[in-house]
C-alpha cells in the first residue's frame, strides 16, 4: 500500500514538473534564449537524441537475458517510460519550440508522433497490468472481482434470490461477449458514460430488496452502499473493457515500433543535413 502511494506520488510529482516546464518553455518560445546551432540549445539536441536512442534498450531487454541478470525489466520499463518524456522535452527546447528547416521539422513531427504514441500506450498498458510496473492482469482475475462484489452486495441484503437474478442480468449485459474491436469499443465508452446511471440503478436494486424482504437485519449506512456499489461496478466495467484494452495494446505495438524508427531515420537525415550544410 506504501509503496503504490509513494510511486503514485512520484509519478504525480514528475507530471507537474514537465507540464511546468513545457508551460515555461512555450511561454518563452520567441525570447531566443538558446540557439539550436551553438552552445546550451545544441547540446540539449544532442542529449535529448541521445536518451531516444537509449529507449531501444527495453525492448532489447525483453530479448536479451544478460540485461535483465541484474536489472529487472520493470526498471528497464520505468527508464523507458522517463525517458521518453525527457528526450523529447530536450528536443522541444533545442528547438525553442518552432518549426525549422524542412528536415528538422519532419525529424520534430516524428518525435512529437512517437511521444504522443507513448503516452497513449502508457495509458492503454495501465488498464491490463497492476499499474505501470505490476503484473499483467487477467479477465479471470477481473471476472473474480466482481463475483467477489456481488456477494458482498448480496451478504448485505440477506442473499435476496431476486436481487442476485437481477445483479446476474446486469452482468450479462455488461460483460457481453467480445463482438469486434470498433462495436465493443463502442460498448465500453456507453458503460463509462452511463457509469453515474448504471451506480444509480444497482443502489435502486438494493433498497427496493431491502423493502421487499421487510427483515430485521439493519439497512448498512448510504457511503457503505455507495463504496460497495463504486468497487462493484467498478470492476464490471473493467473486466468489459479487458478484452478490447488487449486489442488496442496489440494494435498500439504495430504502430509504435515503425513510428519509432521513422523518427530515428528522421533524426540521423537532420544531423547529416545541418552538419554537411
Amino acid at each position: 500500500m506504501l509503496l503504490n502511494l509513494l510511486n503514485s506520488l512520484r509519478t504525480h510529482f514528475f507530471t507537474i514538473a514537465v507540464t511546468a516546464t513545457l508551460y515555461f518553455g512555450w511561454l518563452h518560445r520567441d525570447d531566443n534564449y538558446l540557439s539550436a546551432e551553438t552552445g546550451t540549445g545544441y547540446l540539449l539536441g544532442i542529449v535529448g537524441g541521445s536518451l531516444m536512442l537509449v529507449l531501444l534498450l527495453y525492448p532489447v531487454s525483453k530479448r536479451m537475458t544478460s540485461l535483465t541478470r541484474w536489472i529487472p525489466i520493470r526498471y528497464w520499463f520505468g527508464v523507458h517510460m522517463m525517458l521518453g518524456v525527457i528526450g523529447p522535452l530536450m528536443i522541444l527546447f533545442h528547438s525553442n519550440f518552432h518549426l525549422g528547416s524542412t528536415n528538422s521539422s519532419v525529424a520534430l513531427i516524428c518525435m512529437l508522433l512517437v511521444a504522443g504514441s507513448g503516452l497513449v500506450g502508457r495509458y492503454i498498458y495501465t488498464h491490463i497490468h497492476h499499474g505501470l510496473y505490476g503484473a499483467q492482469i487477467t479477465l479471470k482475475e477481473l471476472k473474480l472481482q466482481t463475483e467477489n462484489n456481488h456477494t458482498e452486495l448480496l451478504g448485505m441484503y440477506a442473499m435476496d434470490e431476486t436481487l442476485d437474478i437481477k445483479l446476474k442480468k446486469m452482468e450479462a449485459k455488461a460483460l457481453q461477449p467480445y463482438k469486434g474491436l470498433a462495436i465493443s469499443l463502442l460498448h465500453v465508452i456507453s458503460l463509462a458514460l452511463n457509469a453515474h446511471s448504471f451506480n444509480k440503478a444497482v443502489i435502486n436494486l438494493l433498497k427496493d430488496s431491502y423493502i421487499t424482504n421487510d427483515n430485521d437485519k439493519v439497512m448498512p449506512d448510504s457511503k457503505t452502499v455507495i463504496d460497495s456499489v463504486n468497487r462493484y461496478t467498478l470492476a464490471l466495467r473493467q473486466a468489459a473493457a479487458f478484452k478490447v484494452y488487449e486489442q488496442l495494446f496489440s494494435l498500439w505495438h504495430i504502430l509504435h515500433l515503425p513510428l519509432f524508427f521513422m523518427m530515428i531515420i528522421t533524426a540521423i537525415i537532420h544531423i547529416f543535413a545541418v552538419h554537411m550544410y
